[in-house]
């Protein structure tokens, strides 16, 4: 008996012994519940979770890019989505956008894929241009959001201030229920191809997207280097009868500086080495070839250290 007694302490104190697996909780801090940032950062969590042992990640609904860096920067997030110019904006410290202050608490992971920013009017609408928002009641997008910034810069692109137009600081989904109640004329929505707001306005109202012209662009992108054009072809959307040119950014995935790198290595090599394995019409847009494009801030290091593995970036 007392040898078996003896056993039983032995098994136990080796049990005690051995560290127990510690679960590591992160929040990833997304966009409005019917933005992609949100469907698809919840994916990525889900994927995440499912390739890494003893990973917790949640997806968290916020106002966008800007908001997103201030939750890391406050330590009540760890991870984000945001747009590849508001982090240009943070790490310049922007007065415009970000009243002065340099934010440079986070680091990138990796680019996901092209944000376009849609401009949504109806297709009877009598506004064919930017210009034509004058004096229209117009959406553009959350304070602090990433669509916040690219309607400002849009506008002015076109002459316009905000005393212009009658803006409305609306989410993806307050946009698209206030313009189906003709609350707004015209909203703005900087997201992927297509977006969820978009189509369910256009399955009960035609739309257009306002488009630009080629001086016009070009004019854009001389001032603000970090956006492309992109064709959105004709039938994307219920009403629309043409293709349109629209200025596009990049989402861009990053995170705490403080974050593990080991614990960054891999969640970069799950994302970009598992990307099939993501239910998210996005994933087609996803590579570790188009990761590193775009970015307009330092790589975290694990992140770095698995892109140089791939032959995508040097030291």
């Amino acid at each position: 008996m007392k040898k078996f007694v003896s056993l039983v302490l032995a098994v136990m104190l080796v049990l005690c012994a051995v560290p127990a697996l510690a679960t590591t909780y992160l929040g990833l801090a997304t966009g409005g519940t019917t933005g992609t940032y949100y469907a698809l950062g919840g994916d990525i969590a889900a994927l995440w979770m499912a390739k890494i042992a003893d990973l917790d990640v949640t997806a968290q609904t916020t106002g966008g890019s800007k908001a997103n860096i201030i939750l890391i920067n406050e330590g009540d997030a760890e991870l984000g989505t945001v747009q590849n110019d508001v982090m240009s904006y943070a790490y310049a410290g922007d007065q415009d956008f970000f009243e002065g202050q340099v934010i440079d608490s986070f680091v990138a992971i990796g680019a996901l894929y092209p944000e376009l920013v849609q401009i949504v009017v109806g297709a009877d609408s009598d506004i064919k241009t930017i210009a034509d928002l004058k004096d229209k009641s117009v959406s553009i997008g959350a304070v602090g959001s990433g669509v916040y910034f690219n309607a400002i810069q849009i506008l002015g692109n076109a002459g316009l201030t905000l005393d212009d137009v009658n803006e409305q600081y609306l989410s993806f989904d307050e946009s698209a229920t206030a313009f189906q109640n003709n609350q707004v004329d015209a909203f703005f929505i900087t997201a992927g191809l297509p977006n969820t707001s978009i189509v369910e306005v256009a399955n009960k109202r035609n739309v257009r997207l306002l488009g630009l012209d080629e001086a016009d662009m070009a004019k854009l992108m001389e001032t603000y280097a970090y956006y492309t054009p992109v064709t959105v072809a004709a039938g994307t959307y219920n009403g629309m009868d043409a293709d349109v040119t629209v200025p596009a950014v990049s989402a861009v995935l990053i995170c705490s500086k403080d974050l593990d790198e080991d614990m960054v290595y891999n969640l970069t090599k799950t994302l970009y080495e598992d990307t099939a394995e993501l239910s998210h019409a996005k994933k087609s847009e996803i590579s570790a070839e188009n990761a590193v494009k775009g970015i307009p801030v330092p790589f975290h290091p694990g992140a770095e250290k698995y892109f140089v593995e791939k032959g995508l970036l040097t030291k």
